[in-house]
């Protein structure tokens, strides 16, 4: 068996001691469970390792992780498991979902995509125990995500698989977070008349609920394999499923706008110069698809639909009845009267505004399907 980037553990430790003895030392502490590690940093320390991450990053990142670990409890660390994430891919690594074959499979590319689907949480055995019958333990890191891998043979009596019980100790497992994600092509990668591409896959460990459905990011993936299945017949075909090794967030969350002292000096002065409320919706219309020409009818569309973007506060009568705080419109009216140019303006308007239209959606339509994801 040939081994991949020997050296790739003192690389590494080289890269840990000489680039990132903070970040080591925050991890030490405690204050961070995870580094986060640019690619223009380890290219930059070491050109050659930097491609053999692109190409192998399945190996690479597992021994980053063994020497991390390693370099913490000799810095006097417990019981830590650190995980490294690397961002910000060079471009040449770009992939579009649809274009993703055999050649991409395990290796390091990143994706612009969008996320339809969000599974629940469900725990993973990464280091398993398996004790033989004749009481012997074996530990196992569990690296596939589709089967459950056994001892092929007992260290302690010698007897192969087949010829003596192994007995999984879920007591001293160790378990990781897993969550599957469904992402999708952005519309403005589809092909005219195409429907979008779409994947399934894998987040763990701190990466699980940093993603909801709507939001576009760019997916720093490794592309892997698993057989397609015909009842219980495997066949020679396979199917990719992405692991996920980092997320940048495309679109920023309403929870994370900060607003600085400049920004807020300037929204007072709008406030002070457009005096009432309706002289600033007026600015808001006006500022709406500006090269759309808004005829009485029309400003009053574009009224609505700033309106909605911003949404109202949901409110509870004193009779219990609640009134919610955001609305649903229905456009209708002539071909060519700029409907979909107004609703795609101001989906990219919305940071997690996805723009669907009728001939392209699923067979349940635009009707809620009650479904449960993975």
């Amino acid at each position: 068996m040939t081994i991949l980037a020997p050296d790739a553990r003192p690389r590494w430790r080289s890269f840990l001691e000489e680039a990132m003895a903070d970040e080591v030392q925050r991890i030490v502490s405690g204050q961070i469970d995870k580094m986060e590690i640019s690619f223009h940093q380890i290219q930059t320390f070491d050109p050659d390792f930097a491609d053999m991450l692109l190409d192998h990053p399945t190996h690479i990142l597992r021994e980053g992780s063994a020497a991390l670990k390693i370099y913490c409890i000799e810095m006097g660390a417990q019981d830590i498991e650190p995980f490294i994430r690397i961002d910000r891919l060079p471009l040449d690594s770009r992939r579009d979902l649809r274009r993703v074959g055999h050649v991409d499979v395990q290796k390091l590319i990143s994706s612009e995509v969008s996320v339809t689907k969000v599974s629940e949480i469900k725990p993973r055995i990464h280091r398993s125990v398996f004790q033989c019958s004749c009481d012997y333990e074996t530990e196992i890191i569990q690296h596939d995500h589709t089967e459950l891998e056994e001892p092929l043979q007992c260290e302690g009596c010698g007897e192969r698989k087949g010829r003596v019980k192994f007995t999984l100790m879920k007591e001293k497992c160790s378990l990781v977070d897993n969550q599957k994600i469904e992402i999708q092509e952005i519309p403005e990668r589809v092909p005219s008349g195409a429907q979008p591409s779409t994947g399934m896959v894998i987040l763990e460990g701190d990466l699980v609920n940093t993603v909801l459905p709507g939001t576009r990011i760019i997916a720093n993936m490794i592309p892997q394999m698993h057989s397609e299945r015909k009842g219980s017949r495997k066949t020679p075909l396979f199917e990719i499923f992405y692991s996920m090794v980092s997320v940048e967030a495309e679109t920023t969350p309403f929870t994370e706008i900060i607003i600085d002292d400049d920004e807020e000096e300037e929204i007072k002065k709008l406030v002070k110069e457009y005096g009432d409320s309706n002289s600033l919706i007026d600015l808001l219309v006006d500022s709406i698809a500006p090269s759309i020409f808004s005829t009485p009818v029309l400003r009053w569309v574009k009224r609505t639909l700033a309106l909605q973007l911003f949404g109202g506060v949901a409110r509870v009568s004193s009779d219990g009845t609640r009134s919610r705080g955001d609305i649903h419109i229905l456009l209708m009216g002539d071909p060519g009267v700029a409907k979909s140019q107004l609703l795609t303006y101001m989906s990219n308007l919305s940071p997690r505004g996805k723009f669907t239209s009728g001939g392209s959606v699923s067979a349940a339509g635009l009707t809620a399907a009650a479904v449960k994801d993975g």
